[in-house]
């Protein structure tokens, strides 16, 4: 055999063994591995580790499975935030980082804007892909954490809502068609910030997140809460650390 061929040979051996190790790595996290990596956590590409200070971050490199950034701090408490639409619900990542910094162990944080084209065959929007970091951080955090809850920020517009209740709202909260007392708790807490504050479907009947993805991953009854944010008291929060301090003291 000559040199040429054994030189082709080699390259397609090389070619086979770096197609073999993409497709070994670019793989959608199941919460398997996501419960695990609670434990110990480590890079889990796409998604590349970074860990400063008491903070362990998963890193997207890529829109593989819709992306999305993992925060986690060890040393915070039982809950988790979800930010679907950071880019399209203007302010609700600062908001959403503001509150991690101070309260939760965990916050998934969109990286690809919601109507972004997907690489494979699911939405990019967070609050609909049943697959990836996001859902699959979900459920692993939720297994570790059963008593805990896992809210999601989003933000809406008043004057594009029905009903007169809605076009009035700076809060409207849910856990889908059916609540908890959780929900009435933290209905009364946010009261205090704005009397403006519905819980769906018993005070509003509009935004209640009931086709949300988290309903459908299995999650403890009354899990997830859907925290709907107006305009107005996204510009307040951000504008007025107390006032954010005092939203995130809510979230408990």
């Amino acid at each position: 055999m000559n040199i040429k061929k054994l030189l082709f040979l080699a390259l397609l051996l090389l070619a086979d063994k770096g197609l073999a190790s993409d497709t070994t790595e670019l793989q959608s996290p199941s919460w398997q591995m996501l419960y695990n990596w609670f434990a110990q956590p480590a890079a889990l590409p796409p998604w590349q580790l970074r860990s400063q200070s008491g903070l362990v971050k998963l890193e997207a490199s890529s829109a593989h499975f819709g992306g999305g950034d993992l925060y986690y701090r060890p040393q915070g408490s039982a809950c988790m935030l979800s930010i679907p639409h950071q880019f399209h619900d203007m302010l609700t990542g600062e908001i959403g980082k503001a509150v991690f910094a101070t309260q939760c162990q965990v916050m998934v944080i969109n990286t690809e804007h919601r109507n972004a084209p997907s690489p494979d065959l699911y939405s990019m929007d967070y609050s609909h892909r049943p697959s990836g970091l996001h859902a699959a951080a979900a459920q692993a955090f939720a297994r570790r954490y059963p008593a805990g809850h896992l809210y999601q920020l989003h933000g809406f517009a008043q004057d594009k809502r029905r009903t007169l209740q809605a076009r009035q709202a700076d809060f409207i909260i849910s856990q889908g068609r059916q609540s908890t007392a959780a929900l009435s708790q933290l209905r009364l807490c946010l009261s205090k910030l704005s009397v403006h504050t519905y819980q769906y479907p018993q005070q509003v009947s509009e935004l209640g997140g009931t086709r949300n993805v988290m309903h459908r991953l299995g999650l403890p009854a009354g899990y997830f809460i859907h925290i709907e944010i107006s305009r107005p008291m996204r510009e307040r929060l951000v504008a007025q650390p107390d006032t954010l301090e005092q939203f995130a003291l809510c979230l408990i």
